[in-house]
């Protein structure tokens, strides 16, 4: 800013700008706290770093219950799939967890172009159990989104896996996507 020169010689502009920094800083540092006591932080609530022992692989297994209908859609269009499984083991899946659920591919599912796999955990594992626990003989959902890319029939085959422990017994179970 220019100073502007008063009648009396006074530099009025350099005042004022100077009076207006200052007013800024006061109100700034009021505003921000400045000159006054520091706040107390937040404490960090403490993370459990107990965890539950890892189930063993003889107590994982499924039974295969329902699913949707083989998904049809064309290029761009996207289509949900849902598979349940009933937990027939003797833990329960803990969402979260080392006893988490997921729906992991069976094999290589060579012809499943990845570039279809919308917002998946994982790339191979479409989905985890929606629920929070599943227990015995109780029923986990897996919800997962396919995007059509490129015309053609594609098989997904599936079973439930506990990553942290290892795959469940394949029961044959599978779905057809078709890209028109």
């Amino acid at each position: 800013m220019y100073p502007t020169t008063s009648r009396d010689g006074s530099h009025v502009g350099a005042m004022v700008f100077v009076g207006a920094i200052g007013l800024v800083l006061v109100v700034v540092l009021s505003l921000c706290g400045g000159g006054s006591t520091p706040r107390a932080q937040a404490t960090p609530t403490p993370v459990p770093t107990a965890t539950a022992p890892l189930p063993k692989l003889s107590d994982l297994d499924s039974a295969w219950i329902d699913q949707t209908a083989p998904a049809q859609l064309t290029v761009g269009a996207e289509a949900t799939i849902t598979f349940k499984f009933r937990n027939t083991g003797k833990v329960a899946w803990t969402r979260g967890t080392g006893s988490e659920a997921s729906l992991a591919f069976v094999g290589s599912n060579a012809n499943f172009d990845p570039k279809m796999a919308v917002n998946w955990p994982q790339p191979g594992r479409p989905a985890v159990q929606s629920e929070d626990v599943v227990a015995i003989n109780e029923i986990a959902t897996f919800t997962f989104k396919v995007k059509g890319v490129t015309a053609g029939t594609y098989r997904i085959d599936v079973r439930p896996v506990v990553v942290a422990v290892g795959p469940m017994r394949d029961q044959g179970v599978y779905t057809e996507v078709t890209v028109r």
